[in-house]
């Protein structure tokens, strides 16, 4: 079963690398939208990923038949990316809170599909993770050349036609992890908030690791600003996105071989660190400080990716973990995207990239003080 876990996690984070890296042109360019107008469309967008994405992880986790559900989603995915081809200016603002329901939300749900796979199959979540790294690489990669000859249409298409293939893996090939035990005890959604733990930890990734996911709209900008040419700033741009996520792929192989025991508050630690070092060498303003810096998110995503899961089923009782990543997870991108740029905007206006960045690290300095001294760090017995 391993091998079909691989297969349709390379294939789902293939079809999100057409959904997410190709939206802003996509919006731009084939539909005809200002930036500012691109703005209020992908902004719209993220507030409904924020709503919509826990409450589907908060009924993924109430159903019995959990491959029935990941079914039925991905037909609903099917759909909107139907609808998405055929958008105008008029209605690009209207199917915004479509796209970030349904296609916003593609990489977080499954996520936590293949990680309750994972458990069942006692298999490493990494392990398997780390293919959708790859995933998302190759097709960004290909989509690119495939954009230049044929168009945004065929893109699309090529979704579609992924979508169907995930579906048709699942229905034929995950027969023997169709049903998933059944809790006992429904999660409600506002169980989360009457959790210290959950809060807590809430806080620390907003304030650290949504801070820093927050500043990739400034990344392409702030490399035109520093070399003075648009072509050389997009070849160091192109660069060093893909090469950040072979990292993310190695950085996940490695968690899976050498650091499946190990302690998951240091691993989400390091990560913040991590995270910090990152920032602290994009504020220096040398590209090849800034390039190596870009890297580090590889690593960082890599073990706060893996070891997330692994806490979380640490502190709070299994029916919680799933409803819990999902809003950590909006939190560190679809509430980033939707709060921390405009912050960032006036923060660059009044005291340029550096002040920028210097505010972005003391956030994560913060998040980090707040995760050491408040969180558990002791793997707790949970019913």
């Amino acid at each position: 079963m391993k091998k079909y876990y691989n297969i349709s996690t390379f294939l789902i984070f293939g079809v999100f690398s057409i959904l997410t890296t190709f939206y802003f042109p996509y919006l731009n360019q084939e539909v005809g939208l200002s930036l500012s107008e691109v703005g209020r469309v992908v902004s719209v967008g993220a507030l409904f990923t924020i709503i919509a994405q826990p409450i589907l992880s908060n009924i993924f986790s109430k159903v019995k038949n959990k491959n029935k559900f990941i079914i039925v989603y991905l037909f609903g995915v099917l759909i909107s990316i139907v609808g998405l081809m055929f958008i105008n200016k008029d209605l690009a603002i209207i199917y915004a809170p479509i796209y970030g329901a349904m296609l916003a939300s593609v990489a977080g749900i499954f996520e936590i599909y293949i990680e309750e796979l994972s458990i069942k199959s006692k298999l490493e979540f990494s392990d398997v993770r780390k293919w959708g790294s790859i995933g998302y690489a190759c097709v960004v990669f290909l989509s690119g050349l495939i954009l230049n000859k044929f168009g945004f249409r065929i893109l699309h298409i090529i979704a579609i036609v992924i979508i169907c293939t995930m579906i048709f893996i699942i229905i034929n090939k995950f027969k023997d992890d169709i049903e998933i035990k059944e809790e006992k005890d429904h999660p409600k959604f506002i169980d989360l908030f009457k959790n210290k733990n959950i809060v807590l930890l809430i806080i620390v990734i907003f304030l650290g690791i949504g801070s820093y996911m927050g500043l990739d709209f400034a990344y392409s900008s702030y490399l035109v600003d520093l070399v003075n040419d648009v072509e050389k700033a997009n070849q160091i741009y192109s660069f060093s996105i893909s090469l950040r996520v072979v990292v993310e792929f190695f950085s996940f192989l490695i968690v899976s071989k050498y650091l499946i025991n190990a302690n998951s508050k240091k691993c989400l630690t390091i990560a913040l660190v991590v995270a910090a070092i990152k920032v602290l060498l994009l504020s220096t303003g040398n590209i090849a400080l800034v390039v190596l810096g870009d890297q580090l998110h590889g690593i960082m995503y890599g073990l706060y990716l893996s070891f997330l899961f692994k806490y979380l089923r640490e502190i709070i009782s299994s029916e919680l973990v799933a409803t819990s990543f999902s809003v950590l997870s909006v939190l560190s991108s679809g509430g980033a995207n939707f709060i921390y740029p405009s912050i960032y905007s006036y923060i660059q206006g009044d005291y340029g990239y550096f002040g920028m960045y210097i505010f972005v690290f003391i956030s994560i300095v913060i998040s980090t003080i707040i995760f050491i001294l408040f969180l558990p760090s002791k793997k707790k017995v949970l019913n």
